[in-house]
């Protein structure tokens, strides 16, 4: 049988001839080698760390509507951006109106009060949280 018969009927190619060891990888160390057992390295300088923290910014207190600050994130001199969020004292106002009233149409105003929702402040530069002003 010929080679060119070998392969007609799906025999497969004969292998190559491969290299017979492959090369070694390159020394852990490069080209320093591991210091002698017993060694001690010579002590060094000791190092100093210089820890700064930034400047406090003084708290500004928020009141029901716009205020004028500077922003913590920006610094920035900005007037706040005033998002109202319902709070429990919202809640308790409507069910009370709810129980005096005698009827659900009452229950609605409290959520139409910005005096009866907390007051979160936004930077209107940066969207970044500035404080809350809650209802007493």
């Amino acid at each position: 049988m010929d080679a060119t018969m070998e392969n007609k009927i799906g025999m497969p190619p004969p292998y190559q001839p491969t290299m017979p060891n492959p090369v070694p990888p390159p020394p852990y160390f490069g080209n320093d080698p591991p210091p002698p057992p017993g060694f001690t390295a010579p002590p060094s300088a000791p190092r100093t760390a210089v820890i700064t923290t930034p400047p406090p910014v003084e708290r500004v207190k928020m009141g029901p509507g716009p205020t004028g600050t500077i922003c913590s994130i920006c610094h920035k001199s900005i007037v706040t951006r005033v998002d109202y969020v319902s709070n429990n004292r919202t809640h308790i106002f409507s069910a009370a109106l709810c129980i005096v009233a005698g009827c659900c149409c009452g229950c609605l105003v409290p959520y139409c009060m910005r005096s009866c929702k907390t007051a979160n402040h936004y930077c209107p530069e940066c969207n970044a949280y500035v404080g809350t002003y809650i209802p007493s």
